[in-house]
């Protein structure tokens, strides 16, 4: 049986017509599959465990974005089931790493092929993800562009990417930094200017922003950004065009590390982001689950 999750509002209803010729293939291939058309997380993980406990499970199949994906690995991480993703989201952050398909045929041809690599996940208080975890200004940015109007607006004119670029600046006029402090598995660091602490498992987020330069998710450890104890000019004009162009950033105010968890604490609630979704706020225990998630390659 595969399962496949669509998401109607991705893309401005575009998952729903992948949906359409997947469908049509999948019956040509005579075979087995079960679908659920749905924006709720409640609902897709219901459908899903549902039938964890009653059928042998061949993939289960997102088409949407990232945050579609996001809810569906909380229930199959660890269990050996693996996933697809046919990509018809804003960011597409994962598919984007990955190189996957973002064609019906190809994608059914590789879905069908079942060529899998193991993957590592995050886990931020005990919610996965696959792409960056992050607290404080990137966060949000995020949740400006989830709830901005100008989102379906760029996404139907192809330039999804802005979005990003535009919440980023409105956000980098407006945010109050914070203080924090952070330990990385047993090294501890205090910081009394905090934009950002982004986690890697993949180096990029929010469409493409190489946030974390070093990250690979096939490496079993965080890649760390830090950006602190500078000024709202100097990143405005210098640290977020770097960003922009995918470069590491080697000046003050921007640290790198690596480590397998990291404990984030502030001196007021600050949000977080997983995957493209807000979820939660500080404090926050982030760590590296190795090779939790079977993810099919259809590039």
């Amino acid at each position: 049986m595969y399962l496949f999750i669509v998401n109607p509002l991705s893309g401005n209803g575009q998952a729903c017509s992948l949906w359409d010729e997947i469908e049509k293939k999948l019956k040509q291939k005579n075979r087995e599959y079960s679908v659920i058309v749905s924006d709720s997380e409640v609902t897709a993980r219901k459908f899903i465990t549902t039938y964890l406990q009653s059928t042998t499970i061949h993939a289960v199949t997102v088409i949407g974005g990232d945050g579609t994906m996001s809810s569906v690995i909380q229930d199959i991480a660890g269990t050996g089931i693996p996933l697809a993703i046919l990509p018809a989201g804003s960011g597409n952050d994962t598919a984007r790493m990955f190189r996957l398909t973002t064609h019906p045929d190809q994608f059914i041809k590789g879905l069908l092929e079942h060529r899998t690599v193991a993957i590592d996940l995050l886990n931020i208080n005990d919610r996965f993800g696959i792409t960056v975890a992050g607290i404080g200004l990137d966060a949000r940015i995020g949740q400006r562009v989830n709830h901005s109007f100008y989102k379906p607006i760029l996404n139907k004119l192809g330039l999804s990417s802005f979005t990003y670029t535009i919440a980023a600046i409105i956000e980098l006029l407006s945010f109050k930094p914070f203080k924090s402090t952070v330990t990385i598995d047993d090294m501890t660091y205090t910081y009394a200017i905090t934009w950002l602490t982004a986690c890697g498992n993949t180096s990029s987020y929010g469409g493409g922003l190489v946030v974390c330069p070093g990250a690979s998710p096939t490496d079993s450890m965080l890649n760390i950004t830090m950006l602190h104890d500078v000024g709202r000019m100097n990143i405005l004009m210098r640290l977020f065009l770097a960003l922009l162009r995918g470069q590491p950033i080697l000046r003050k105010g921007v640290t790198y590390r690596t480590g397998k968890e990291i404990t984030i604490e502030t001196d007021r609630p600050i949000l977080a982001i997983i995957d493209g979704e807000v979820i939660k706020s500080t404090p926050l225990h982030v760590a590296i689950h190795e090779k939790a998630l079977n993810l099919i390659l259809t590039r």
